[in-house]
């Protein structure tokens, strides 16, 4: 009996290292939209598109991530709320940034102004997996028009 055990938990172990790896997302800025602008700043609604890579569904618990716009650092957003992505999928997903122009450079409004941008988001997605999280790394980079109208 105690053989059998081994047995099968040495099996276990190697199916465990046959199965395939998650790949990570890939997340690619699609689209920004200003929002309400006032005196000292305005929010983007930045809309991303969320491709899973692997065969099997996968759920992102949360994702947060930093804004550069033309190189400049923007602001932080996040997803908090939970959403799924079948195998090889891709989901829409939208998140506000607040930009505050007194903590950014001057340069920033001006880049508001510009009908396109190169948009680069990079942050980490939290998945859902075993019971626990896995952290993944993302970093995208996109040249995406620049929506005036919310």
């Amino acid at each position: 009996m105690r053989t059998l055990s081994k047995l099968a938990l040495g099996l276990t172990l190697v199916l465990a290292a046959c199965a395939p790896a998650l790949m990570p997302p890939t997340l690619q800025v699609q689209g920004l939209k200003k929002g309400k602008v006032g005196i000292t700043g305005a929010k983007l609604d930045v809309v991303f598109g969320v491709r899973n890579p692997n065969p099997e569904d996968i759920s992102v618990d949360k994702m947060e991530f930093e804004l550069l716009l033309n190189g400049n650092g923007v602001g932080r957003g996040y997803v908090s709320e939970p959403f799924s992505i079948r195998g090889f999928a891709e989901e829409k997903v939208v998140s506000t940034v607040d930009v505050n122009y007194l903590r950014v450079p001057g340069a920033i409004k001006a880049v508001l102004e510009d009908d396109e941008v190169r948009a680069r988001a990079r942050g980490v997605f939290y998945l859902r997996r075993g019971g626990g999280l896995k952290k993944l790394d993302f970093d995208s980079d996109a040249r995406v028009s620049l929506g005036r109208e919310y």
